[in-house]
């Protein structure tokens, strides 16, 4: 790897910017470029084609800046990790980092913990649709219990700031509050959802909840170490303005971080 070069990370939404802070708290991509792609929000209501179209429009742009591409947003995650298991073409780029990798990774790092243990993939209707993790942790992990549930209401509300009103019954249901305390693990299998880990933990209190972003930072090994972040912001599409996402930048990623527009 480049140390000179940032690393690019991308999301359709603010969520990726849990994966910079995750980065940043270990140490890791001290230099970061993220664009927040709203202009394809919703991504998993879109046609696979679509998505394939995003995964190569996503690894040629990061190309133009770095030598490395986050791919912080699970739909595109999974929907890439298709692509490649079909053997498909897609825009080369040294070094691709996705949450399907940060998922395996937390697998190899809690495989005991989760072994006979109910585990609930939480995620949007996309992900929670999908076989993708489930097998994973199938053929990962001895004795595991697998459900996924949806929680696109919850993405919607943390991507738009509007996190405050979680504790809707129309964004946490009766369904997605049973599967929540019926399980032992939770992951997020959505990068918003770390940003509102604090108040799950408080609303299910007996569950533990897993972030596969903490594992990233083992993928992306010793890039760009510093003592203070810089992040440079690009923002596309007319839902959220790229002031307000700045403004929630630099409160969600606190002191020691340069936030570039």
């Amino acid at each position: 790897m480049n140390d000179s070069k940032p690393v690019f990370i991308a999301d359709s939404c603010i969520g990726g910017l849990s994966v910079v802070k995750s980065l940043w708290a270990s140490g890791s991509a001290r230099r970061a470029i993220f664009m927040a792609d709203y202009a394809i929000n919703p991504l998993g209501l879109k046609s696979d084609s679509e998505i394939a179209l995003v995964a190569n429009h996503w690894l040629k742009l990061a190309a133009s800046h770095s030598d490395t591409l986050i791919m912080a947003c699970n739909t595109l995650s999974i929907r890439y990790h298709q692509l490649l298991q079909a053997s498909l073409q897609l825009s080369s780029l040294e070094n691709v980092i996705s949450m399907v990798d940060c998922f395996k990774a937390m697998l190899k790092a809690e495989s005991q913990q989760l072994a006979n243990r109910k585990v609930l993939v939480i995620g949007t209707e996309f992900t929670a649709n999908q076989d993708v993790y489930p097998d994973l942790l199938r053929s990962a992990i001895p004795g595991v219990q697998v459900s996924t549930a949806a929680a696109t209401a919850l993405e919607r509300k943390i991507a738009r700031f509007q996190s405050c009103q979680i504790d809707d019954e129309s964004v946490i249901n009766p369904a997605l509050r049973q599967a929540m305390e019926n399980t032992d693990y939770a992951v997020l299998a959505c990068t918003c959802f770390p940003m509102v880990m604090d108040r799950l933990e408080s609303l299910f209190p007996g569950m533990t909840f897993l972030d596969p972003a903490q594992y990233c930072a083992g993928l992306l090994k010793d890039k760009g170490h510093g003592q203070h972040g810089h992040l440079a912001l690009r923002v596309t599409g007319e839902v959220v303005s790229k002031r307000s996402v700045s403004e929630f930048a630099k409160s969600y990623l606190q002191e020691g971080s340069l936030i570039a527009e």
